[in-house]
């Protein structure tokens, strides 16, 4: 067998290259060659990235201050510390001569509003004001005021002599008369604002009894008894008027109404006035229908005759008609019974 035919039956076919033998030597350049790649790559993968370049501080023995020849200079200037004001403009006068003449004129209104306090002019019902004479008149004893002789004397005998009034819960007291003026300005301040001051004081009984009186009444047990007997005689003897008459008011309610609803008046002759005319219209609506159905029954009895005299007309029509026809016919018939007979005749002949 050649070579040629050897892949016929199956035989492999020789290489032609020789396979050439590695050495140890090459082998051991080759690891090592790679060792040193592999480490190489390593550290550069390892190695931080550098970061952007930074400017340089300046140095203080290569820079001069700034500015310090202008500041040398302006300190060498002679500069005057002397304090500067400014004047006042028109506006900012006027703004202070007003503001003066109304703090002016609100002191005097408060000179004229104590002044009248003092006096009793006008009573401080409230605390309003807040002043407090009684403590003011006491101080100024404290401090040994200036005061004449006269003065001190008479308001010592003021202050000595006492007089009765009576004070705003009806008990009678004694009083400096100073009190007592005091307690009648008030009354007479509180009869003229009666109407218009509100108050949660009761006013004072009328059955109050004053001195030396005997209580009959106590001494009269069966006195409740008389009463409640006379009460019930006086209910026995009122006219019985019955019940109070109640109707239905419609405002009480918060609803829609229908089309046909009224509301009738609260006082009784306008509402009875009301119901007389809604039974007038009553009324007269029941009229108008009345007739209204009169006269629709009056026309289907009309339309009623009419239909049956069509219905006779037309039924005496019909039989008209068929009386006509069979007349007809029954005279056709007797015709042709006789022309029959001529023939009969005339054949037989």
């Amino acid at each position: 067998m050649s070579s040629k035919d050897a892949h016929l039956y199956g035989a492999r076919l020789k290489s032609r290259s020789k396979a050439k033998e590695i050495s140890g030597s090459s082998t051991l350049a080759f690891s090592s060659t790679l060792s040193t790649l592999i480490k190489a790559s390593s550290s550069e993968s390892n190695k931080p990235a550098p970061g952007r370049a930074r400017p340089q501080k300046e140095d203080i023995f290569k820079t001069h201050n700034k500015n310090v020849k202008k500041r040398a200079l302006q300190d060498l200037e002679d500069t005057d510390f002397t304090q500067k004001h400014r004047g006042r403009t028109i506006a900012e006068k006027g703004e202070d001569e007003a503001a003066w003449k109304r703090t002016k004129r609100r002191m005097e209104e408060k000179t004229r509003l104590y002044d009248a306090l003092k006096r009793g002019d006008i009573e401080d019902v409230d605390d309003k004001y807040g002043v407090d004479f009684d403590r003011k008149w006491a101080e100024k004893h404290e401090k040994g005021g200036a005061a004449s002789a006269s003065e001190s004397e008479s308001e010592a005998s003021e202050e000595e002599e006492l007089v009765e009034y009576v004070d705003e819960f009806g008990r009678t007291r004694k009083g400096t008369r100073a009190e007592a003026a005091r307690e009648a300005h008030r009354k007479n301040t509180l009869a003229a604002n009666e109407s218009d001051r509100f108050t949660a004081r009761p006013a004072m009984p009328d059955t109050i009894i004053h001195g030396d009186t005997v209580q009959y009444n106590a001494f009269n047990p069966d006195e409740t008894i008389a009463q409640q007997m006379a009460a019930l005689a006086a209910k026995r003897d009122e006219e019985w008027t019955g019940p109070t008459e109640q109707h239905f008011d419609g405002t009480e309610e918060a609803r829609q109404r229908g089309t046909g609803f009224f509301q009738f008046s609260k006082d009784e002759e306008e509402r009875q006035e009301q119901m007389a005319r809604i039974e007038k219209e009553r009324v007269e609506t029941e009229r108008v229908r009345r007739e209204r159905k009169e006269q629709i029954d009056k026309r289907k009895e009309m339309i009623r005759e009419r239909k049956k005299l069509v219905q006779e007309k037309r039924s005496a029509g019909k039989a008209e008609k068929f009386l006509d026809e069979l007349g007809a016919e029954l005279f056709k018939e007797g015709d042709e019974v006789k022309e029959e007979a001529g023939d009969k005749e005339k054949v037989e002949e």
